[in-house]
């Protein structure tokens, strides 16, 4: 159990009031799976309701809000009552299924069932889910595998990887009800490769970029990854976990941009590390890949403690996360309509160079009676949960507080309060185990001390091995710093972990300007920090030869979604 507060304790409540306890969407959610809706128009419909509910669970683990739970609880009868004697949840045809999304969609009924079943307290209503879970997956398993129809035809996009990501949610099951008949079907999955292109894991394991892989939609490949991740996790295969790490290396290497997110070609792979400096009024970077980023790296961080997962964590949430959130309402272009819409919640694509927000609605569909939704808007609310979840972990010799963000966190080794550059320890008795505070990353550096306590340095992190006792405190000292990245004769600066952007209508920056930064004696840009005004989380004015040219954390760029936005500068 967690309490945090500040900014994301903010993003948290908008997020609940303005979306998760909407119960006329809830409504709509639930209705596509009595209409055989999608199968008009190759329709995702079906992933609404248990990506919405996943974020929504998850938020729920964060704030605890009875009323949130009440919305969802009536959310999931509804659902439970769309179910058929056969055991099917689709948003499909039972005469015309298995097609197009159809797989992908019954997915996301699996995860969202799953996730509410962990933070539900009625026994019986957990036993009812349970049993439709099982009938869900059972009328899949019956007509799915070897000898029957091919997991990878059951879908003629993006070589069936859309498909094979119910791997993830088939373990789960395994994992909670121990029959081998979803571990079997599990081993299928893998057994294709994930792909009718080629094979993903062989791809991985041979070192390819995901962006040479035989298709590079970023989001469903990286959950099938996950899927992957789980089957070893169950197993201990260590072949999967290999396949996972070197897809994992290899992605931080080549996709992963300034802002934490993937891909500058719509929403693929495509050595986005390099050519982020170029993608210019084009939707790229979309939250979908975002949010799973986040997830995906969230579980392998518990399974290896590589610390490069959590500083991507971080960079990712307060940038390409947060930035996503359309706390000002702005319009959207819907490319299906070609024109401008009330926004969403949550925006699609973050722009990088010299865009605008709101230049796309990602996963666009309309309902029967005519309102829309996206595949981004209900999946957002899952990355804003997962940052604090992830700040405070618990491994088994301790607990690892993973980046600075105040609250309370509770842990069986002992609650843990972060706050005011000090961590406190509240236990019931003396007892020996391990803290590990994070010494920062590229951006920042925390140092830590405990009074007669012997610390060491490993991996990243400051380590105390001690006998702690109630009330014991670790101090904090946090230095951030303004480091700049060069990239094809371009320039970005983060501060922090801040990742900082100009805005055409807050300051006299113009699209396509060349800077010419002024440098100290060391060779560092010129800078002084300011008060942040209303939105803002920081406000830096860097020193050019043209005067101050004014920045502010990337996140409260462009939110009146009119404005151009950049975080990549022309530089001198």
């Amino acid at each position: 159990m967690i309490n945090i507060n500040g900014k994301f304790a903010e993003y948290l409540d908008i997020i609940t009031e303005r979306q998760l306890l909407d119960r006329k969407l809830w409504e709509r959610c639930v209705g596509v799976f009595s209409t055989g809706i999608d199968n008009q128009d190759a329709g995702w419909r079906g992933e609404y309701w248990g990506k919405m509910m996943r974020g929504a669970c998850l938020v729920y683990s964060v704030t605890r809000s009875s009323e949130l739970l009440e919305v969802l609880t009536e959310a999931v009868n509804g659902l439970l009552s769309k179910q058929e004697k056969s055991g099917r949840i689709s948003t499909y045809r039972e005469d015309a299924e298995f097609l197009d999304w159809d797989m992908w969609a019954r997915k996301y009924v699996m995860t969202g069932l799953q996730h509410f079943y962990d933070i539900c307290g009625d026994e019986e209503l957990k036993g009812r889910i349970m049993q439709a879970l099982c009938a869900h997956a059972d009328y899949i398993v019956d007509r799915i595998g070897e000898g029957k129809k091919d997991i990878l035809r059951t879908g003629r996009f993006w070589g069936g990887v859309n498909a094979a990501s119910i791997l993830e949610p088939f373990v789960r099951l395994y994992t909670d009800t121990k029959n081998e008949k979803y571990l079997d079907f599990a081993r299928y999955i893998i057994s294709t490769g994930g792909c009718f292109d080629g094979s993903l894991i062989d791809c991985a394991l041979n070192g390819l970029a995901p962006y040479q892989f035989p298709e590079q939609k970023a989001y469903e490949t990286m959950s099938f990854f996950e899927g992957l991740l789980a089957y070893y996790e169950v197993t201990g295969e260590k072949k999967y976990l290999e396949a996972v790490q070197k897809f994992t290396d290899a992605l931080l290497e080549t996709d992963v941009t300034v802002i934490g997110s993937c891909g500058c070609t719509h929403e693929l792979f495509d050595n986005s590390a390099v050519c982020q400096t170029e993608a210019t009024g084009k939707i790229m970077q979309e939250t979908c890949v975002t949010v799973t980023l986040i997830r995906f790296f969230a579980r392998l961080y518990k399974a290896t403690g590589d610390k490069r997962l959590a500083d991507t964590i971080r960079l990712a949430s307060l940038n390409a996360l947060a930035g996503s959130l359309n706390i000002n309402g702005f319009d959207q272009f819907s490319n299906e309509k070609k024109e401008y819409l009330k926004g969403l919640l949550f925006d699609s694509y973050s722009p990088l160079c010299d865009s605008k927000r709101g230049l796309g609605i990602g996963g666009f569909k309309q309902f029967a009676d005519g309102p829309f939704f996206g595949c981004c808007a209900c999946i957002a609310s899952a990355g804003f949960a997962l940052y604090p979840l992830t700040a405070v972990t618990e491994s088994k010799d301790g607990i690892s507080i993973n980046y600075l963000l105040d609250g309370s966190y509770k842990t069986s080794y002992a609650d843990v309060r972060v706050e005011d550059k000090k961590i406190t320890l509240s236990l019931s008795e003396s007892k020996k185990f391990s803290v590990r505070v994070t010494n920062g990353d590229a951006y920042t550096t925390v140092s830590a001390s405990a009074d007669g306590k012997e610390i060491k340095n490993e991996n990243g992190f400051t380590v105390i091995d001690a006998v702690w006792n109630d009330g014991d405190v670790i101090e904090l000292s946090v230095e951030n710093r303004l480091v700049e990245k060069q990239l094809n004769g371009k320039i970005s600066l983060n501060y922090g972990g801040f990742v900082l952007a100009a805005d055409e209508s807050k300051g006299s920056y113009k699209a396509g300007q060349q800077i010419e930064f002024i440098r100290d004696e060391n060779g560092d840009i010129k800078y002084e920090i300011a008060e942040p005004e209303a939105g803002e989380q920081l406000r830096i004015f860097a020193e050019t030869a043209d005067g101050k040219l004014l920045l502010t954390d990337y996140a409260a760029a462009g939110q009146d979604g009119k404005s151009i936005v950049s975080v990549w500068f022309k530089a001198e």
